[in-house]
Formats: C-alpha cells, structure tokens, sequence
C-alpha cells in the first residue's frame, strides 16, 4: 500500500476527497476522489433523489425482488412506482 505525504487537514478540506475505511484491508483507511461534489446531485441522478422527510421513521428490513433490503428503500421504490 501506498504512503500519502500530505496532511490530513489537506484532504478533509478538499470537497473532492474523502477518507473512508476499506472493506478490503480491515484497519487500513483509503482516499477517495469524488465524482461529485457535496450537496451536487448529478443530472443523471436527479430522478432518483430523495427528498427530506421522505418515508422518515422506517426501520428494519423487507424482502424486495427476493432481497433483503431496507424499509426505507423499499418505500421510495413503492412511492416511485418501481414495485
């Protein structure tokens, strides 16, 4: 792996960089590009954002399509007649 020689306060003010923990190596943390920026919502994705407060206070899981999803998902999918 790597060594990246920059300090951290670089790239958690950098709105293009995240830092998260690899599902991979276990212990290890990874930077990574964004392909957004924060708060942007892409036109592709557009149609599909949710909007606040939308299918709020669900939890747990359901069987949809024949996989365990969670609620709220299930929801918006219903909402957005995908079901």
């Amino acid at each position: 792996m790597v060594k990246v020689g920059i300090p951290i306060e670089e790239i958690m003010g950098n709105p293009n960089l995240s830092i998260t923990s690899s599902s991979f190596a276990p212990g290890k943390m990874i930077i990574k590009r964004a392909s957004f920026r924060k708060g942007e919502v892409p036109a592709h994705l557009e149609p599909h954002k949710i909007t606040k407060g939308m299918c709020a206070g669900l939890t747990g899981t359901v069987v949809y399509k024949g996989k365990k999803i969670p609620k709220v998902a299930a929801c918006v999918a219903e909402k957005r007649g995908k079901k």
